[in-house]
């Protein structure tokens, strides 16, 4: 990689390539070199800001806990920065009527925006290969976040809206485990990217301030909910939106990945069971699915998983470490956002049908 201090970043490539290893589960290994004189600056020069108006920066990928996150912050009279990025269509149309919403609820002026598309086309990197995962890409959305809070001159916070059920990520079952299991907001991670930044330099707090609530606390204690609940039905939480074009349909939420069954759980409890979201499939009672198939897959793995927390309560703060290490006094408060994400999500699944075979 060409940098502008090689030594600076080549006595932080350690704890960067253990970093990335934790984040993705794939081994690492990065060498650093000058950048070339004439490549000093190698992108386009962006619009004008005013650097000096916001009071925070928070990440606003378009799903329902960051836009939680900004009505938050919006309804609490501050003004933040919001950095979004996006691959897919669906992720940045959600992003853009989300964006216009906060516009009309809370004011043009209200907060900043900054949007950047990620990735490669085939075209752009022909020895790239057919590797086109995006498990990385949360530490490019951390990055774009940590440059611009560091350019900020009235804050140094950065804000990572994620409810703590999905932020343990603990597998459903066993060989869930490695790329199945994402760590986009662990806390280990979280930690990791805090020693990262300030080992080269930039001084600014990663904050996840919903790492104790599951996200049907979220929803429930939102601070507008009657807008939440308008906009609700525009954010976009499915896995793979675009996946529902095999079977002839229109990108839209499945219903049935494991952030989409969340996500139904929490609205089920924080807005007592009215969901205006669409779903594909949209009754999940409506037959027994089949768990080898993926309508079915993920339900039957919850449901193992539900029933493993409720009956196997003193084995939760082991259950909780699976994924990597937590700080040891907060253990039982990680035990307890586990247990209780799981009960929405029992909830939700009461009297759902999944059989294999």
């Amino acid at each position: 990689m060409p940098v502008s201090d090689v030594n600076r970043w080549r006595e932080a490539a350690d704890h960067l390539t253990d970093t990335l290893r934790f984040l993705t589960g794939d081994y690492w290994k990065i060498a650093f070199r000058a950048r070339p004189a004439g490549k000093k600056s190698f992108a386009k020069s962006p619009k004008e800001l005013d650097l000096t108006s916001f009071d925070c920066v928070s990440l606003f990928s378009g799903g329902l806990d960051s836009l939680i996150g900004a009505i938050d912050l919006l309804s609490a009279g501050k003004r933040p920065l919001l950095i979004s990025h996006y691959w897919d269509a669906q992720a940045s149309a959600a992003q853009r009527r989300l964006l216009d919403a906060l516009s009309s609820r809370f004011g043009e002026e209200a907060y900043g925006s900054l949007r950047a598309h990620i990735g490669f086309s085939r075209s752009d990197l022909a020895t790239a290969g057919t590797d086109d995962n995006q498990r990385a890409r949360s530490f490019l959305f951390y990055s774009m976040a940590a440059v611009a809070a560091d350019a900020l001159a009235t804050t140094d916070t950065v804000f990572i809206p994620e409810n703590g059920l999905i932020a343990l990520n603990v597998p459903l079952e066993p060989f869930r485990l490695g790329s199945l299991s994402t760590r986009t907001a662990h806390p280990h991670f979280i930690e990791s990217f805090s020693v990262l930044v300030q080992q080269v330099g930039i001084s600014i707090d990663l904050i996840n301030p919903y790492g104790f609530k599951t996200k049907g606390e979220m929803v429930l204690d939102c601070s507008d909910k009657k807008f939440l609940k308008s906009v609700v039905a525009d954010s976009m939480s499915c896995s793979a939106p675009d996946k529902l074009r095999w079977r002839g349909e229109k990108p839209q939420h499945c219903g049935f990945c494991v952030p989409c069954l969340i996500r139904r759980a929490s609205l089920k409890t924080g807005l007592h069971g009215k969901d205006p979201t669409w779903y594909y499939l949209d009754n999940l009672k409506a037959q027994e699915l089949e768990s080898k198939q993926a309508d079915g897959r993920n339900i039957r793995s919850f449901k193992f998983a539900v029933t493993n927390a409720a009956t196997r309560p003193k084995r939760l703060k082991y259950i909780v470490k699976k994924t990597g290490p937590l700080k040891r006094d907060k253990i039982d408060d990680y035990a307890s956002v586990y247990a209780r994400g799981m009960a929405e999500v029992g909830r939700l699944l009461k009297g759902v049908v999944a059989r294999h075979g």
